[in-house]
């Protein structure tokens, strides 16, 4: 590791099942779907497989077992130019997949629960943490790791940034620590509302604002984006496409936001770079619809210039 700045992507590779069908059944109901095939998916990966796509230095970690389908997994990230040299194998894990409906533009995610053991970093792989520009990854999946708040306290103290994709699955009250180690959050609409409970909109940003969180983002679709830090407010249109598959489109816009920071953008700059990368994103089929060049977005930018709105 020379002085590259790189990140590493901390989470569950998967196979994403597609299924397609015309709306999503009520409780005890139920609804025909047609399969669309399989992908290599994970939210996490993808949004690693976006960084490198960037050229961003991207080293991947999950733990994973050893069969034909984690093999074939690994080898479809190494092809998208990720470093999987971190990778840990327990051979005692099932394989892991999710099962994705889409229905009329939108997705609906079940996620197999891969009953991950607890872990823990040493060695050549906590160094590699602790020397990263950022770790990207969601709380669900760092609480795998042994005491994740003070490893996420340790990380940062050696200078490593914290960037979570904060969903709703598996989260707890006690992960609230882990949470507020955060240096980057990025929220859907739906996690915002969520986490948010009974305080208002700005009151829950100026209490994560106030907690240390440097850089909130919540993404709201076709709606844009509204960005938040200490001393400034951003707020920017969305890039209008035809969605063919939004999966991985919010993946895509995280990492297309913090691939601007490692260049040392704005957050105006990166929130219309990430929103247009996003928008590209939805009009692919798979998870990795995002992966493109950043020329390719650049371009995409300067013919369909996006508006920063007002708050």
């Amino acid at each position: 590791m020379s002085g590259e700045k790189y990140v590493v992507a901390v989470g569950a590779v998967c196979i994403d099942e597609y299924y397609r069908g015309e709306s999503w059944p009520e409780e005890g109901d139920k609804s025909l779907v047609k399969s669309d095939g399989s992908r290599v998916g994970g939210m996490i990966p993808n949004a690693a497989c976006v960084f490198a796509g960037y050229g961003v230095k991207t080293y991947f970690y999950d733990v994973v077992n050893e069969s034909d389908q984690t093999r074939k997994m690994l080898e479809d990230l190494q092809s998208y130019g990720l470093d999987i040299s971190p990778v840990v194998y327990d051979p005692s894990l099932p394989d892991t997949k999710c099962i994705i409906v889409l229905t009329r533009g939108e997705r609906t995610i079940l996620v197999v629960d891969s009953e991950k053991p607890t872990l823990e970093l040493e060695g050549e792989r906590l160094e590699l943490f602790r020397n990263a520009a950022y770790i990207y990854s969601s709380v669900s999946e760092m609480k795998h790791f042994v005491d994740p708040a003070e490893l996420a306290k340790d990380l940062k103290a050696h200078g490593a940034q914290l960037v979570f994709d904060v969903e709703t699955a598996n989260y707890s009250e006690e992960d609230e620590e882990l949470l507020m180690c955060a240096d980057i959050l990025f929220y859907n609409e739906y996690a915002f509302d969520y986490f948010r409970r009974d305080k208002s909109g700005e009151e829950y940003i100026e209490y994560l604002l106030e907690r240390g969180v440097k850089i909130i983002t919540v993404t709201y679709g076709e709606k844009g984006s509204r960005t938040y830090t200490p001393g400034e407010r951003n707020r920017t249109e969305a890039a209008k496409m035809e969605v063919s598959d939004p999966t991985g489109a919010g993946d895509t816009f995280n990492s297309s936001f913090v691939r601007c920071l490692l260049e040392g953008m704005d957050i105006h700059r990166a929130a219309s770079f990430a929103n247009m990368a996003a928008g590209y994103a939805v009009t692919r089929l798979g998870p990795k619809g995002g992966v493109q060049s950043a020329e390719h977005v650049e371009r995409l930018l300067k013919e369909n210039p996006l508006k920063q709105l007002k708050q």
